[in-house]
């Protein structure tokens, strides 16, 4: 994602407006409410997932369980593999969830340049 447009994503989600924001064909990060908290979600629809992604991605979740701290991953209703973060109270560490979450999901390459 380009920086201007990760930050017009950025602040929108901080505004608490419906942000959302397509990656590539099936993978989006997105404002997801968990439960009473506000979040950010990472979508990656069933069609876009890599071969054993969802297994990969729970191996490294919790062999690295202090970098992935507050990640939560998930199958939802439609099979979409959702990587979800509470958002920070300090707005400015937002960036960074957003480059691990990624990095989680061995998308790194759709990171800002800026970013990595």
């Amino acid at each position: 994602m380009p920086d201007a447009q990760r930050q017009v994503f950025l602040n929108s989600l901080v505004s608490g407006a419906a942000a959302h924001q397509l990656l590539a064909p099936g993978i989006k990060l997105c404002a997801l409410q968990g439960g009473s908290q506000p979040g950010v979600a990472l979508h990656i629809a069933r069609e876009a997932q890599q071969t054993g992604q969802l297994q990969w991605i729970l191996e490294r979740r919790f062999e690295y369980a202090s970098l992935y701290d507050g990640f939560f991953i998930y199958l939802d209703a439609q099979y979409a593999l959702v990587i979800w973060h509470a958002l920070p109270a300090a707005h400015n560490t937002l960036d960074k969830i957003f480059s691990r979450m990624l990095s989680l999901a061995n998308l790194g390459a759709l990171d800002a340049p800026s970013s990595r």
